[in-house]
């Protein structure tokens, strides 16, 4: 999925993960952040619970769900 108007700001509450943000992984776990960039493409995996930050607010007729990745 990648937003056009909007950064996200993904903050880990709990557990541990796998985040994938245009091709480059990166590991998180709790305490970490995540910064997503306008127009980037991302999808993470994992055992996690995040709170999620956008700037501007978040509209879904903005957001660009590509597909679903099964695990």
């Amino acid at each position: 999925m990648f937003m056009k108007n909007a950064i996200f700001l993904y903050y880990i509450l709990e557990g541990f993960g796998m985040w994938v943000i245009e091709g480059r992984e990166f590991e998180v776990r709790v305490g970490g952040v995540v910064v997503v960039p306008l127009e980037k493409r991302f999808w993470f995996r994992g055992s996690l619970k995040q709170i999620c930050i956008t700037t501007p607010a978040w509209e879904e007729k903005y957001e660009h769900h590509i597909r679903d990745i099964e695990f």
